[in-house]
């Protein structure tokens, strides 16, 4: 499952989006740099069918599609990632909605693009997953919402492959000469259980991408999945003091971290320390060397950066 996908997004949904991206962007981290492409950009008629609740009745709304458009998001290039910030009324409404309410701001979801969005839906949902969300423009889906929370607490968006347009908006936004060179590597997933979560990633067909790993200097284990091009790399604290285990305190099961490959790690680490970021953790020697730093104050979101 997901060989054949390519990375879309990051949705990190928070109560006011402009408060998100000047912080990131006054870090240094990442930069504005608008809303995303509507897709696909055509005339005609789209339809979003969604669940106000995650255990009630599906809502469907018909909009016009084509020309001018002004979503509500706003995305931060942070290197070659791209993080759609959305902003949203904690409480009753669409479920991401509830997810503000319950967690706080934070990842409630990662989109991919894929070759065949109806038969990797259909693979999940047959793997038990839920369809909460469905896009079409002119009948034909343009985003598929799989509820992928059991362990982990983080849901799959599937979108069709991007077209010309899109990925000409994205090539232009990689380049901005603001934005790094960091390589996006994945996520990491603070979980209760290791073992059940590993077992629920492995059924839903995921590729296993590491061993178990078990680290006595950051009080964890873990283990990593290949999701399309990324890792989720699952987390279970140990007894001990560790950041992971304070997010789950705080904020349950979720995307804790986002994980970035850099040349020079301690060049990058002095920058953002410069700026005003706490460093949580730095190990440069050995066979590994990376650093935790701390830009949860908007977002909830750990950065991690390692250098091999």
């Amino acid at each position: 499952m997901g060989e054949d996908w390519t990375l879309n997004h990051l949705g990190l949904m928070v109560s006011d989006k402009d408060i998100l991206l000047k912080y990131f962007q006054s870090l240094s981290i990442g930069i504005s740099v608008g809303p995303q492409p509507l897709l696909p950009h055509e005339e005609g008629e789209g339809e979003l069918t969604y669940y106000r609740s995650l255990e009630g009745d599906p809502v469907s709304s018909r909009y016009l599609t084509g020309g001018a458009h002004n979503f509500r998001d706003g995305n931060s290039q942070i290197g070659d990632c791209q993080l759609e910030v959305y902003p949203m009324k904690p409480g009753p409404g669409m479920f991401i909605s509830e997810y503000l309410e319950q967690k706080g701001p934070g990842i409630n979801h990662i989109a991919f693009n894929t070759p065949d969005i109806q038969r990797d839906t259909e693979t999940l949902l047959n793997k038990g997953c839920d369809l909460v969300f469905n896009a079409t423009v002119n009948g034909r889906t343009v985003e598929n919402y799989i509820d992928t929370r059991k362990f982990g607490d983080v849901m799959i968006s599937l979108r069709p492959l991007a077209d010309n347009w899109e990925k000409a908006w994205r090539e232009n936004n990689k380049v901005h000469p603001l934005v790094s060179n960091w390589k996006f590597l994945g996520v990491g997933i603070a979980v209760e259980n290791l073992e059940n979560s590993s077992n629920y990633y492995n059924d839903l067909g995921f590729c296993e991408a590491s061993a178990l790993l078990e680290s006595n200097q950051l009080n964890q284990h873990s283990r990593s999945f290949r999701v399309g091009p990324i890792s989720f790399e699952l987390i279970e604290p140990l007894e001990k003091e560790n950041i992971y285990k304070e997010s789950l305190e705080v904020r349950g099961e979720g995307i804790a971290d986002l994980t970035f490959l850099v040349d020079n790690l301690n060049l990058e680490v002095e920058k953002l320390v410069s700026n005003g970021v706490g460093l949580l953790l730095k190990q440069d020697t050995g066979p590994s060397h990376f650093a935790l730093l701390d830009t949860r104050k908007e977002g909830n979101l750990i950065t991690r950066l390692i250098q091999q």
